[in-house]
């Protein structure tokens, strides 16, 4: 059996160790010993994320914001969906040393691209003013529970008004989990979104699933 190698340690935002490990020629992330990420395993974003752009590839200027950066499907994924020059995919990192450790690990570095931009506020941070009628809002739960400070719930009622009061009409939250929340969906609708789940794959050939939550603020109207 081949060995686990620590290639490179950090601290996370929430004061936690972050570790990128390779094992057999593929990464990982952890964080205290939790997978958290994977190179291999991001099929379940890209999907997310693809469903999410849908509406918004005739914007301008859309914008989406991450929760967490982890190994950056989500924003491979966002980039390839939505071309436009004056699109932004804010991420809100949840150690800095990611982005350093990306184009080393990865052969195809995510976050290459001028409209990614980085914002010093972490995945648990209140969004601000900057942010108001942004068109989505990704996260990956296990991702940000095991690096949650312990004030924080994805069902806080006061979280999920935050996320509403900065997309725009029609915006839309996406979270992924790799089992279905417990009162995730009541609390999304009290929030004020529409929402629709699915199932989808961990990898191409899995047969093991992820839940996929897709809310939506309200209906979209595009603006020209």
């Amino acid at each position: 059996m081949k060995p686990r190698n620590i290639t490179e340690q950090t601290m996370s935002c929430t004061g936690l160790s972050l570790s990128l490990i390779e094992h057999d020629g593929r990464h990982y992330l952890e964080c205290e010993g939790r997978q958290v990420d994977a190179a291999h395993l991001g099929y379940p974003a890209r999907q997310l994320v693809s469903m999410m752009a849908r509406p918004f590839r005739p914007a301008r200027q859309p914008r989406l914001i991450f929760l967490g950066l982890g190994f950056g499907h989500a924003i491979k994924a966002a980039r390839e969906a939505l071309p436009q020059e004056k699109a932004s995919f804010v991420v809100l990192p949840e150690a800095p040393a990611l982005v350093d450790w990306l184009p080393v690990c990865l052969d195809e570095n995510p976050i290459d691209d001028v409209r990614v931009l980085f914002d010093e506020l972490t995945p648990f941070s209140f969004l601000n003013s900057k942010y108001l009628d942004s068109q989505g809002i990704f996260a990956d739960l296990d991702h940000l529970e095991a690096l949650a400070p312990k004030d924080w719930s994805i069902l806080s009622p006061s979280v999920l008004a935050n996320y509403h009061e900065h997309l725009k009409n029609g915006g839309l939250l996406g979270i992924i989990s790799s089992r279905p929340v417990p009162g995730l969906e009541k609390e999304l609708r009290k929030a004020g979104f529409d929402l629709a789940t699915d199932l989808v794959p961990f990898s191409e050939k899995s047969k093991k699933n992820r839940t996929l939550y897709l809310a939506r603020k309200g209906h979209y109207q595009r603006t020209h």
